[in-house]
């Protein structure tokens, strides 16, 4: 939870399900081994493929439900034990069976919130001490157009909720952490062309080729123009725009549906 609260007080997006579930899925397959059990079954919505005696992560059936771009940081030897049985199924037949089975989860609704933060991430940072914090919210220009009580209340790509407005409709761009600044555009100032990722895992990326990356849990996989190693990161130039790039998130590759590499999100690449 710590990396969470830093991230956003960092100006970053983060997604603790990415970086929980290589912990909790190792922490699994150790106790599997413990216990002499073979496999560990989990109820993701993915795919395990064996290609030359490896394990990879590829998209689930239910391309709604699909959870691949949460496991891209499981290593091989964890994904090894672990078995998807939801991977070729719907929700709906899920629940369907859950109903035939007399299972009282067949009609819980879905989740929508951090497992840790119930009551949404806000409410939680504050619970660990993380104090409103008066700062502006600012044009491109500098210009100050409003004021807001802490950057982190905010993420890359948000409309409502602003407390400015302006002669079109405005959206968080950026948020600066060390100045305390939310900086808001219109919409067509959150396209990227190119973003830059570090901490990156490379199974298989090879120089691009047949390559999409999707950029956030529930948005679609964009095209890849080409990939350029720059020291510790990697820049990615995109066939298409996407809107809404947030450091922080995971920047997930896929070949063919497979999970081929990953990292974070560290801004967008510099221009071409």
């Amino acid at each position: 939870m710590e990396p969470f609260v830093r991230g956003y007080l960092e100006g970053e997006t983060p997604n603790p399900c990415v970086d929980c579930n290589p912990l909790r899925l190792a922490a699994l397959a150790a106790l599997a081994e413990e216990l002499g059990l073979p496999r560990v079954a989990t109820g993701h919505y993915a795919r395990l493929l064996w290609r030359d005696g490896e394990p990879w992560v590829a998209r689930a059936a239910d391309r709604t439900k699909d959870q691949s771009y949460m496991l891209w940081s499981v290593p091989p030897q964890v994904l090894a034990r672990l078995e998807f049985p939801l991977g070729e199924l719907t929700k709906t037949e899920v629940r369907a069976e859950a109903a035939e089975a007399g299972l009282l989860v067949a009609d819980e609704p879905e989740s929508q919130e951090v497992c840790f933060a119930p009551a949404g991430y806000q409410d939680f940072l504050e619970s660990r001490g993380v104090a409103p914090a008066s700062g502006d919210i600012v044009a491109e220009d500098g210009e100050v157009l409003g004021a807001h009580q802490g950057h982190w209340r905010f993420t890359v790509g948000q409309r409502r909720g602003l407390g400015v407005s302006g002669a079109e409709p405005l959206y968080v761009l950026e948020r600066r952490a060390a100045e305390n600044e939310v900086v808001v555009g219109g919409r067509d100032l959150l396209e990227v062309h190119g973003l830059r990722v570090h901490h990156v895992v490379d199974r298989a990326l090879g120089t691009g080729e047949r390559l999409e990356v999707q950029l956030r849990y529930r948005s679609a996989a964009v095209p890849v123009e080409s990939l350029e190693r720059d020291g510790a990161e990697l820049h990615v130039r995109l066939r298409a725009p996407f809107s809404g790039l947030a450091p922080g998130q995971a920047a997930v590759f896929y070949r063919d549906d497979v999970v081929v590499g990953g990292g974070r999100i560290a801004g967008p690449a510099p221009p071409a």
